[in-house]
C-alpha cells in the first residue's frame, strides 16, 4: 500500500518536472546563447531527461525514507514528531538530527530549527533536496483527519507541500492519498516580492 503511494506521488513528480523543465527549455531557446543557462544557452532533450530523472529520485528517496520512519514510530507509539532528510551533493540521502539542546523543544521550535538548518545547508550549496514532515489535522466531509504534512523542495525549482492521510488500525498503519498544494519557496530560493 506505502509503496503504491508512494508511486502515484513519483507519477504526479513526474509531470510536473516534465511541464516545468519544458517551459525553461523553452524561454532558454529563445533567449540567444549568450544569457543561458549552459554556455550554448539551451537545454538538450537528454539533459531535461537527466535533470528529471534526478529531481524524481531525490524526492522520492525521501519521500520513502521519511514515510518508512513514520510508520515505525506510529506503530509503536501512535504518535509522531517533525523531521526533516536531505539530498547532499554527492546524492547521499540524510536524516537531519537536531542537537542535544533542541530534542526537547516544543514541535514548532523544533520545526524552525529544521528549516533554518536546511537553508543554511543550500544557500552555501551543500544540499540539492529538502523535506520536512510533521503531524497535522485536515476536516473533510465534517470530519477530522489526521495528516502527514509533508513540505518538500528541490535547487531545481520545485517546492510543494502534500497532506497524506494517517489510519492507524490495531497497530497497523497505512496512509491515504496525498492530497498536494504549491508552497512558496523557503529553503533554496526567495520568493520575489510583488510591486505594489
Amino acid at each position: 500500500m506505502l509503496m503504491h503511494r508512494v508511486r502515484n506521488t513519483c507519477a504526479f513528480f513526474v509531470f510536473f518536472f516534465l511541464a516545468w523543465f519544458s517551459a525553461i527549455a523553452s524561454a532558454q531557446e529563445s533567449r540567444g546563447s549568450d544569457s543561458g543557462i549552459l554556455s550554448d544557452g539551451k537545454l538538450t532533450k537528454e539533459e531535461l531527461a537527466a535533470a528529471m530523472l534526478t529531481a524524481e529520485k531525490d524526492l522520492t528517496s525521501m519521500l520513502k525514507a521519511s514515510l518508512s520512519d513514520l510508520e515505525q514510530e506510529l506503530e509503536n507509539s501512535a504518535i509522531f514528531g517533525p523531521g526533516a532528510w536531505m539530498v547532499l551533493k554527492d546524492r547521499k540521502l540524510k536524516k537531519v538530527t537536531l542537537g542535544e539542546g533542541s530534542e526537547n523543544a516544543p514541535p514548532s521550535a523544533k520545526l524552525q530549527v529544521f528549516r533554518a538548518s536546511l537553508r543554511s545547508l543550500a544557500r552555501h550549496n551543500k544540499i540539492d533536496a529538502a523535506l520536512i514532515v510533521y503531524p497535522g489535522t485536515i476536516t473533510k466531509e465534517g470530519k477530522q483527519e489526521r495528516v502527514v504534512v509533508v513540505e518538500h523542495e528541490h535547487r531545481l525549482g520545485i517546492s510543494g507541500l502534500k497532506l497524506i492521510p494517517i489510519e492507524l488500525d490495531q497497530g497497523k498503519v497505512s496512509f491515504g492519498a496525498a492530497i498536494s498544494q504549491d508552497k512558496s519557496f523557503q529553503i533554496f530560493y526567495d520568493q520575489k516580492k510583488k510591486d505594489v
